[in-house]
């Protein structure tokens, strides 16, 4: 039997958490007018990484990370391997879903049917009582809340315009957004993981693998699969990215192995150290081609592998504040965000939605907009808002609504 150590690792939660937060925060700053450069994306001809860069798939190391604890207990504890499956794929289908809800909240046209950001809340709204977990109602409420999200949702679909977009139904899956992407690996990742799981030395060749689709995939390799890549990018989507939640795999299951607390930092380290490694060394032929440069927007394999490096670096210091020096005080402000994830995360969007429709109704000033008019101002407005929308999560979640895929 697994001591409790190995069933839950709290720093996991707590580093998902700070990364939803920083995301929150990151998002929230694109906004805001002055920005430096480092704290935005780099562009995507730029040879180059900000911390910013690292947010997106420092969620993927993560989702990786907890794999092991949730898949792998599942199938250990006797699940059947369709149970898991039949899981896999509604939590895919679910961000996949949401994810273009979202991208789709960028290019809604202002001549629709009805107001843009009404659209959107019924859109979110939907989504809300689909996926919404309560606790303590019953059954039958909870089957009627779910019909209720899908008529909301199926209102949303036929409704929807978007710009220089036609016909009846003109949500398109564009780039798939965040949560999509991250759907994409996170199914790919599960499918290597359940048929290797035991087996570390072969996912790490599926991570090589993973970052040998991208290379060919850049080189032309896959262009005869049109079908594929009018739908994902085969080498950023299904290749690099995947590789990035696959390498989390592989730090998952050394933590849920009984190692001591030591044994585990220094494992972690000096993962880490490889990683930093290997992506030096293929940064070293940025000269030879744009591929092997530091770039989030073309989803390198360098830039994958020193983000994979800097995140399990950063668990380590939580590891050892929360799991081991027990000072768990400082992270309860991020706990719902690291608890509640996808929650945290599209309630950042809905509460923009509500200002601009407060705003549209009483005038159209945007008294929040306004605060981004000056860096100075706009900066701290956005560590307010991120840290309001984490405790928001975990206020609305103590009141029974959160999400769960």
């Amino acid at each position: 039997m697994e001591s409790d150590s190995v069933k839950r690792i709290e720093s996991i939660d707590v580093l998902r958490g700070i990364t939803i937060l920083v995301m929150i925060f990151v998002n929230d700053l694109a906004g805001v007018s002055g920005t430096p450069a480092w704290m935005r994306h780099v562009s995507a001809q730029a040879d180059g990484m900000t911390f910013v860069d690292v947010v997106f798939p420092a969620f993927l190391f993560i989702v990786g990370m907890s794999m092991p604890f949730a898949i792998g207990k599942r199938l250990e504890q006797g699940g059947s391997l369709w149970e898991v499956w039949k899981h896999i794929l509604i939590r895919t289908a679910g961000l996949l879903i949401i994810g273009v809800i979202m991208v789709n909240g960028e290019t809604v046209s202002a001549d629709g049917l009805i107001n843009q950001q009404l659209l959107l809340l019924i859109g979110y709204a939907g989504v809300l009582l689909v996926w919404n977990k309560p606790h303590g109602v019953h059954k039958n409420m909870i089957s009627r809340l779910r019909y209720a999200g899908l008529l909301f949702l199926v209102v949303f679909l036929f409704l929807y315009r978007g710009n220089d977009a036609t016909g009846i139904i003109q949500l398109r899956t564009q780039w798939w957004g965040i949560l999509g992407l991250i759907g994409w690996a996170y199914l790919i990742a599960a499918m290597f993981y359940i048929w290797l799981r035991n087996n570390i030395t072969g996912l790490a060749g599926i991570v090589a693998l993973l970052y040998c689709v991208f290379f060919a995939d850049a080189v032309g390799f896959f262009e005869n699969l049109t079908w594929v890549n009018s739908w994902v990018s085969i080498g950023g989507a299904l290749g690099s990215h995947s590789a990035i939640v696959v390498s989390g795999i592989l730090a998952g299951m050394m933590l849920r192995s009984p190692k001591s607390h030591s044994d585990r930092i220094r494992w972690a380290a000096l993962y880490g150290i490889l990683l930093a490694i290997l992506a030096v060394m293929l940064h070293s032929l940025h000269d030879v081609h744009r591929v092997f440069t530091y770039n989030k927007i073309l989803a390198t394999p360098s830039w994958c592998l020193l983000s994979s490096a800097y995140t399990i670096w950063i668990w380590v210091i939580i590891y050892w504040l929360i799991d081991v020096k027990k000072w768990k005080d400082w992270a309860k402000i991020v706990e719902p965000a690291g608890t509640n994830a996808l929650f945290a995360y599209i309630l950042a969007p809905i509460l923009m939605y509500l200002l601009e429709l407060v705003a549209y109704l009483f005038g159209g000033y945007n008294f929040y907009y306004a605060l981004g008019g000056s860096f100075a101002i706009g900066f701290w407005r956005s560590v307010v808002f991120a840290f309001f929308v984490t405790w928001l999560a975990g206020v609305l979640r103590k009141a029974g609504i959160w999400l769960k895929l």
